[in-house]
């Protein structure tokens, strides 16, 4: 699976939800991910997705660095 698939599944997710913890963004992607990649690199690569969406302008955090609360611009 590309990338772009799980951003859109990650903008799915806000637009269905309103809102959504990290922890919910976790348990949407981690049995998407491939099994070849380990519990940290799937955390990282979960990281690094949110990273990518927030920078782009895409969604923003109304939570906190220790519980994020992500949600559409």
């Amino acid at each position: 699976m590309d990338k772009q698939y799980y951003l859109d599944l990650i903008i799915k997710a806000i637009e269905q939800h309103g809102d959504v913890s990290r922890n919910d963004i976790d348990k949407l992607l981690w049995n998407k991910l491939p099994d070849i990649l380990d519990e940290k690199q799937k955390k990282n690569k979960i990281t690094n997705l949110i990273k990518e969406l927030r920078m782009k302008g895409k969604i923003i955090n109304n939570g906190n660095d220790s519980q994020p609360i992500w949600e559409l611009l």
